[in-house]
């Protein structure tokens, strides 16, 4: 008599990432979970978070052949949560106004931080802050900017699905044939 077959055991090779990603995950992954958690909640963020870095991992290659893959890596972020969870009623004049004026004042981050984040030059971030329209009169702070108490920012209610009012940004997604995306650098 023999022995009955031992059960088959299947098994799914590790993923091993590139160095690169990895210490871009390290470098992004506090702001991109600040920025994630602004939109949703702590218990939504860690499952919408992963799915961004996934589109990133995905991408690599492709990130890392633009002129500016943190700038890149940001547009990817940012439209997948958007999509996913909407924006906040969080009045701006563009796309990466909104997403400072989140960084810099609801999330804390600074604008060198801010800067490093989104892949925009730091005096441009310093330029959208000091120009965001919800700045009262006379509100700003000898650097050029006005940091939001925390309890005057609580009330922000995520903004309806009704529309995008806030222009897209540089990232040209599209449809391959298989039925996955492609993204494209936008000139």
């Amino acid at each position: 008599m023999t022995a009955p077959p031992e059960p088959r055991t299947h098994s799914i090779p590790g993923i091993v990432l590139p160095a690169a990603f990895r210490a871009f995950h390290t470098l992004q992954e506090p702001a991109y979970r600040l920025y994630t958690e602004a939109h949703t909640t702590p218990a939504d963020s860690g499952p919408l978070l992963g799915r961004a870095f996934g589109e990133l991992a995905a991408h690599w290659s492709q990130i890392m052949l633009c002129p500016d893959p943190a700038a890149y890596a940001w547009d990817i972020l940012t439209t997948t949560v958007h999509t996913s969870a909407g924006r906040l009623d969080i009045q701006a004049t563009s796309r990466l106004q909104y997403e400072a004026v989140l960084l810099h004042h609801i999330a804390g981050c600074t604008i060198h931080r801010t800067s490093e984040t989104t892949g925009r030059p730091p005096e441009k971030i310093r330029h959208l802050l000091r120009t965001w329209p919800g700045n009262p009169p006379g509100a700003v702070a000898p650097d050029g900017v006005r940091r939001l108490p925390r309890e005057e920012h609580a009330g922000w209610a995520p903004a309806p699905h009704t529309g995008d009012p806030l222009p897209r940004p540089a990232l040209r997604p599209g449809r391959v044939r298989s039925g996955e995306y492609k993204w494209t650098c936008a000139p």
